[in-house]
């Protein structure tokens, strides 16, 4: 099922894709698609049958080309209209970074600005080999918020945050494979059925792993070294649910487990 709105979500099995469709303007983010993100994460996450996420492009060979710059005129003369869009952006990311089910980013070409944004909000990324990568504010003026500076140094580091910031430059998928910036590259004509198939790795395990995994990390992204009593209470839980349950008796008996 296709749509004309901007950016959408529809499902396949237990896939959910979150598509950015404005080939007009290269899938550039206005605040009407930043205001549309927490509602099409939340819905993704309500339907049960949706276990996974996948952030993807509905234009070809062009991912997102950053934050719709005709929009700027407006936010440099009116302040609210300029908060109204902040705000909407902050709640896109927190929306998608704090989603409960995996997320994967699959890019095909330009990945600049917000687009690079949206993509450091999920769990990984896999590009293919004509992506490219960039987050361009000091080209402008600007200043990169902290939230997102913070996803981006926790995947490539301090000194390739300095130099992706401080530069502006575009960076090609070898040189974001590289820095980790991405998770793997592909020929194009395979990112699609790769990205599949890494899907179906995810989609066989089990979701209340997956699930408490990303909690868990995110605890010790923020700070936390050692177990406490929700860490404890976590693994205890986990322990004694029909996940372990089930996961334990499809080995015992040889066969798949059915989450």
């Amino acid at each position: 099922m296709m749509s004309d709105a901007p950016i959408y979500l529809e499902k396949d099995q237990n896939i959910g894709w979150l598509t950015l469709n404005r080939p007009a303007r290269k899938n550039a983010l206005n605040k009407e698609m930043w205001q549309a993100i927490p509602d099409l994460v939340r819905d993704a996450v309500k339907d049960p049958a949706i276990k996974l996420l996948i952030l993807r492009s509905a234009v070809e060979n062009i991912f997102c080309a950053g934050a719709d710059i005709s929009e700027f005129d407006l936010f440099m003369t009116d302040m609210t209209a300029r908060d109204e869009n902040r705000q909407a952006l902050r709640a896109a990311c927190a929306a998608l970074e704090d989603c409960d089910i995996p997320t994967l980013a699959m890019i095909q070409g330009a990945c600049v600005g917000g687009g690079c944004i949206l993509a450091l909000c999920c769990d990984l990324r896999f590009g293919d080999t004509s992506s490219r990568y960039g987050i361009t504010p000091a080209k402008l003026g600007l200043v990169y918020g902290l939230s997102d500076t913070r996803r981006l140094l926790d995947q490539v580091g301090p000194a390739a945050t300095r130099d992706i910031l401080f530069s502006a430059r575009i960076l090609s998928a070898t040189k974001a494979l590289q820095i980790g910036l991405v998770n793997e590259i592909y020929a194009p004509a395979m990112l699609e059925q790769e990205v599949r198939d890494y899907a179906a790795l995810l989609l066989a395990n089990s979701p209340h792993s997956l699930k408490e995994i990303k909690r868990v990390i995110k605890r010790v992204q923020n700070g936390m070294r050692d177990d406490d009593e929700l860490s404890e209470e976590i693994f205890t839980k986990a322990f004694d649910g029909p996940d372990h349950q089930e996961g334990v008796e499809a080995f015992l008996n040889k066969r798949t487990p059915v989450y």
